[in-house]
């Protein structure tokens, strides 16, 4: 999620430790005879972190109070002291935290964790590549993660994709089964696996306030393959724990069908001077803000001269602001460029609207080597 981007929200998630000196642990052991990760941040007497069941993957907020080498952490995210939220009670001895763990209901159960050293967990799946690098709680989140095929379908008339599901999350996504060469194949599933795993990262890592899932949704919103391109967007929408107000995106992906390479927004439509140049970094954040900002509000002021009306209601969605599309969404569809729209939270309502497509006609006049067929 990706996206769009979102950058699908994941909690903060701290510490263990005792006295002044900060500390990160990663603990793995079991509550009872359950299975469980947790990662905690203490400092200056003060805990936080989460955990979850190797079983279920999803995160359960902590937060709590050290004494020495005593833990006391509840899942409750305001009262502490909440007593139908879940409670630890431990204590570390070297590498060994030891406890008990209190349910909602009452009910205790023996707890033993052991610390997990810092680079000590594989990838949750060779050959993968991630926006962003996963952290060893997040790498034995989604380690051994199992996916259930659903139906096979035909896109274009040529290009078959199954979809699979975890079963946990429900959340789906595609792989291509066939249309083109083996090798390209590959590298495209490399890509979309990629994605999907970033994905239920920031599906598992998001709880509510009571310990379940704080996404509501998180789907394949489009997806379009020809001989040329494979892109698909995914929209989620979620409210987690601590946070202020829940939150939606999409986020686009778009690869190149001959080489199975991911591709950017600039590799197919460069509207700039020079070296194009790398994402997110100092001279594609000035891009974006002097030229593709002032370019959008031009091109689709000319594409959609009603919608882009300026508006002078504080409330409106003036789409003739350039910086709403300095940074949104884009994605590939049989229309052409989707390009989506970002505004600010009072006007949320406001992105992603249905209309703004860039055609084929000026992607191909811009980029004939890539749109030339």
């Amino acid at each position: 999620m990706r996206a769009a981007s979102r950058s699908f929200f994941l909690l903060a998630i701290g510490l263990l430790a005792g006295g002044l000196h900060a500390e990160s642990l990663l603990l793995r052991g079991s509550v009872g005879k359950y299975p469980v990760v947790m990662k905690l941040d203490a400092d200056d007497g003060t805990a936080s972190g989460s955990y979850f069941y190797e079983k279920y993957k999803q995160d359960i907020s902590l937060r709590g109070k050290v004494d020495g080498q005593s833990y006391a952490l509840s899942s409750a995210i305001f009262d502490a002291d909440d007593k139908n939220a879940d409670h630890f009670a431990l204590t570390r001895t070297k590498d060994i935290v030891k406890g008990t763990f209190t349910g909602g209901n009452g009910k205790s159960l023996p707890v033993e964790l052991h610390i997990v050293q810092p680079g000590s967990v594989p990838e949750p799946k060779s050959g993968l590549h991630f926006s962003r690098e996963l952290g060893d709680y997040e790498k034995l989140q989604l380690a051994d993660l199992t996916f259930v095929p659903g139906k096979k379908e035909t896109v274009g008339g040529k290009y078959v994709i199954q979809w699979y599901t975890e079963p946990h999350s429900k959340v789906s996504m595609f792989r291509v089964v066939s249309g083109y060469p083996e090798p390209v194949i590959a590298s495209i599933n490399t890509v979309i696996d990629s994605d999907f795993y970033g994905n239920l990262s920031g599906y598992f890592g998001c709880s509510d306030e009571t310990g379940k899932p704080g996404t509501d949704t998180m789907q394949v919103s489009d997806y379009f393959l020809n001989d040329r391109f494979v892109s698909y967007a995914v929209s989620s929408s979620w409210f987690c724990a601590g946070a202020a107000h829940p939150d939606f995106a999409t986020g686009g992906t778009t690869i190149d069908a001959q080489t199975g390479k991911q591709l950017t927004q600039e590799d197919l439509y460069w509207l700039g001077t020079g070296a194009k140049p790398a994402p997110n970094s100092d001279a594609w954040m000035k891009y974006h803000d002097k030229v593709f900002g002032p370019a959008m509000v031009k091109l689709l002021g000319r594409l959609y001269p009603q919608e882009m009306k300026p508006v002078g209601d504080e409330d409106g969605c003036n789409y003739a602001d350039p910086d709403v599309w300095k940074f949104g969404s884009w994605y590939l569809t049989a229309k052409g460029m989707y390009v989506g729209a970002y505004f600010a939270r009072v006007q949320k309502a406001c992105d992603n609207p249905e209309w703004s497509f860039i055609p084929y006609g000026i992607l191909k006049k811009n980029n004939p080597a890539l749109f030339g067929n």
